[in-house]
């Protein structure tokens, strides 16, 4: 920690994330100075930059376990922050970064979705940062599978753990969605509810949103007594709040494990117990009452998505109470399970239709460059030959890889670039697994 500016190690924010981390922040030396790097074009003079990208250390742990689930690469998340440094990606994007450059800030878009749905993204992107690159006089970089893995596993990472709050803007929060109304925050406040600085269950904004909705059917009846609008958070205001409500409490009082983000094994276990599932489908299995998990929007910060059942909560209960399914109640980090399962599902691809690879490969003109088992033109490799696709990541890197000398045979024939979405790419997986060895082997 002694690495650390004297201004930042002397504020308080810094010193609960030592609290938590005290005990393994030697162990994970590195990692923290990488965590540093990632804030060096943030806030430079704000310390609660760096005491929370301290505690993402915590939290890319538990991330792990998440990816491991949901990925057959079982690659983490940090790892990848150093293939995006090591591939020059950080020479035209920032993550969180306040520095302009040619690229986007990668941390600033929602959702990059599943990994098939983020190579359409670079695809279709790459004859437009390849063009700069050349300008620039940077060096195209291949990858091998385990980097592209790695890489994927990051861009995954950065968006569920999302932006650090603001403190300045929570504290307008606790004003302009009434919770001084009920609660008193240093003193100051009303007394219909408790004092929040005494309470450890809103240590963080998951911990807070978990409490909010298990006490959601008694705070409902609370605003209607006292005329007082229930509050919903949109953006990023839950993380916002989350910020400003710890400021108000005890270093002494934030145990470990008040940042854990969530299991996804035990989220699926949960879900099925809690009668989400009931009403919930995913992909068509499961209840008709609410939307299918597969089309809900959770293009959000793990945060905001519990900000988010929050707002659900009244119609959610409405429904419940009619169909006689009792309100789940959540016990200490279950929620964050819950929302870890249901961000893990939007990261999974769904299977491709291997009729409909085939038909793009030969409608998008792959056929002008390619052949499929001697059929099609022999200026670039048969696509029967491509060996084993074991995983989309092996896919994408193969694609990738091959993408500068396709531009320029296009360039020079004059051909447009095909451009994919994710279906399209889950399409063309499920056609190029199939050219490879039979079924029965990939299994």
């Amino acid at each position: 920690m002694g690495s650390l500016p004297r201004k930042v190690r002397r504020t308080k924010a810094l010193y609960y994330m030592a609290h938590i981390i005290k005990d393994t922040a030697q162990q994970y030396k590195n990692q923290i100075s990488e965590a540093v790097m990632l804030t060096e074009n943030k806030r430079r003079t704000n310390p609660y930059y760096y005491a929370v990208w301290i505690a993402l250390i915590m939290l890319v742990l538990c991330f792990d376990s998440i990816y491991a689930q949901v990925s057959s690469s079982k690659q983490s998340p940090w790892e990848g922050r150093a293939v995006f440094r090591d591939k020059g990606c950080i020479e035209c994007h920032t993550v969180y970064g306040r520095d302009e450059k040619d690229g986007p800030d990668l941390g600033r878009r929602k959702f990059y979705g599943t990994h098939l749905e983020l190579a359409a993204l670079m695809w279709n992107h790459f004859p437009k940062m390849f063009k700069k690159m050349q300008k620039a006089g940077f060096r195209f970089k291949e990858f091998d599978e385990e980097e592209m893995a790695k890489l994927l596993a990051y861009f995954s990472f950065i968006r569920y753990i999302g932006e650090p709050g603001s403190e300045r803007k929570g504290r307008k929060l606790l004003e302009s969605k009434g919770c001084r109304k009920c609660h008193k925050f240093g003193g100051v406040g009303g007394d219909i509810a408790p004092e929040i600085g005494t309470k450890n269950e809103y240590l963080s904004p998951l911990r807070m949103v978990e409490t909010m909705w298990n006490h959601g059917p008694n705070m409902l009846e609370l605003f209607e007594e006292n005329d007082i609008k229930r509050p919903q958070f949109k953006g990023n205001e839950i993380v916002d709040l989350g910020v400003a409500i710890r400021s108000y409490m005890s270093t002494s009082k934030i145990p470990v494990g008040s940042f854990d983000i969530g299991d996804p094994g035990k989220g699926k276990i949960l879900a099925e117990e809690k009668g989400c599932m009931r009403c919930h489908s995913f992909r068509g299995i499961g209840g008709e009452l609410a939307p299918d998990f597969d089309d809900v929007d959770l293009s959000y910060s793990v945060t905001q998505i519990a900000g988010k059942m929050w707002n659900h909560g009244p119609e959610m209960w409405k429904i419940m109470k009619s169909e006689d399914i009792p309100i789940p109640v959540f016990e200490e980090g279950q929620m964050a399970d819950v929302i870890a399962y249901l961000y893990a599902l939007k990261i999974e691809d769904a299977p491709g239709d291997l009729e409909m690879g085939s038909k793009i490969v030969g409608d998008r003109g792959c056929l002008s460059c390619h052949s499929v088992r001697g059929h099609g033109a022999d200026i670039s490799a048969d696509l029967a030959t491509m060996g084993e696709l074991n995983s989309p990541q092996a896919m994408i890197t193969a694609m990738w890889n091959h993408a500068p000398a396709m531009r320029e045979e296009h360039l020079e024939k004059k051909l447009k670039w095909p451009e994919f979405n994710g279906i399209d790419m889950a399409n063309l997986y499920a056609y190029l697994r199939s050219l490879g060895p039979s079924a029965e082997e990939q299994k």
